[in-house]
């Protein structure tokens, strides 16, 4: 009699067991497939959004101030010490002097005459007429680079600071007429300024596959 209930309990036992080890897989396996990434399958036609790349003004403006033109020219400027009018200013005489100094010049586009229009996939740019300013390099002007005309020496006519200043200006002046009759020299600066608007579209183009067409006016 004890041995049969032995057994039976004995039954009972695995049975549990086995119960309590099936609910285990079960839990286990429940937990793993939640934490399994959701795969989606997409068509073969299937394209991501991307966003539109067209050639804008701004990015041309942009361009413009970075293709500025710079060159170093060497001028010189010329100028008289009048003689004063006066007996203070008797025997005083005109003296010629002579400055040399080096400038900086630029040609560069003023980016708010930079006109653009597009129909499809053909562009027009307009360019307006460069712009030339010139700054002096304070280092180029030495007591080297200056040759006055001897005074009298009867009576001095000191050539004052504000002569030498307006003598550079109208120097200036001239410089800048001559840059802009130099052809060669404002081309340089028209072909620069193309060259990278140009390339600039065509990397847009790339991108979008879209062949443009561009046309200066």
């Amino acid at each position: 009699m004890d041995k049969r209930y032995f057994a039976i309990g004995f039954l009972l036992m695995i049975m549990m067991l086995c119960a309590c080890g099936k609910d285990t897989v079960e839990e286990i396996e429940s937990t793993v497939s939640e934490d399994e990434p959701e795969v989606i399958v997409l068509s073969a036609d299937y394209v991501p959004d991307t966003p539109d790349f067209v050639p804008e003004l701004s990015r041309i403006k942009s361009i413009c101030e970075l293709s500025t033109l710079k060159c170093i020219y060497h001028n010189v400027a010329y100028g008289t010490q009048y003689a004063g009018t006066g007996l203070s200013h008797m025997g005083e005489k005109n003296r010629n002097f002579m400055q040399e100094y080096d400038c900086e010049v630029e040609i560069s586009y003023s980016v708010d005459q930079i006109k653009m229009e597009q129909n499809g996939s053909e562009i027009r740019i307009s360019l307006p007429e460069p712009n030339i300013t010139s700054r002096k390099l304070p280092e180029s002007i030495s007591p080297d680079s200056y040759i006055e005309e001897p005074d009298n020496a009867f009576n001095d006519n000191p050539i004052k600071a504000e002569t030498i200043s307006k003598a550079i200006s109208f120097a200036d002046v001239n410089m800048e007429e001559e840059i802009r009759e130099n052809t060669n020299l404002i081309a340089s600066a028209e072909y620069q300024a193309k060259s990278l608007i140009e390339n600039y579209i065509k990397q847009i183009g790339l991108l979008t596959d879209v062949e443009y067409k561009i046309i200066w006016e």
